[in-house]
């Protein structure tokens, strides 16, 4: 495979495990192309076996830098239980 392939497979590859990760942390539907645009992946890395490093410690970075990129975080409420909360 050609390096050229191979590093767009990467970046393809990289992309798509952001965009999940971004979803699963909260970044709001509508900012995920902003998110990714804004995002520093340089410390993001593929193993030989393609599982991608670093993506939430880069999604936590964008957190603290653009956080209105992400829904806002309700507290937990506990449930009570008869007399008991959990």
């Amino acid at each position: 495979m050609s390096d050229g392939v191979l590093e767009t497979a990467n970046k393809r590859l990289v992309r798509a495990e952001f965009l999940v990760a971004s979803r699963n942390a909260g970044v709001l539907p509508d900012a995920l192309d902003a998110a990714y645009t804004l995002v520093d992946l340089s410390g993001v890395s593929i193993d030989d076996n393609g599982k991608v490093w670093g993506v939430d410690d880069a999604i936590e970075t964008l957190r603290t830098r653009s956080g209105y990129l992400f829904a806002p975080v309700e507290p937990v409420k506990p449930k009570a239980i008869g007399s008991w909360y959990l």
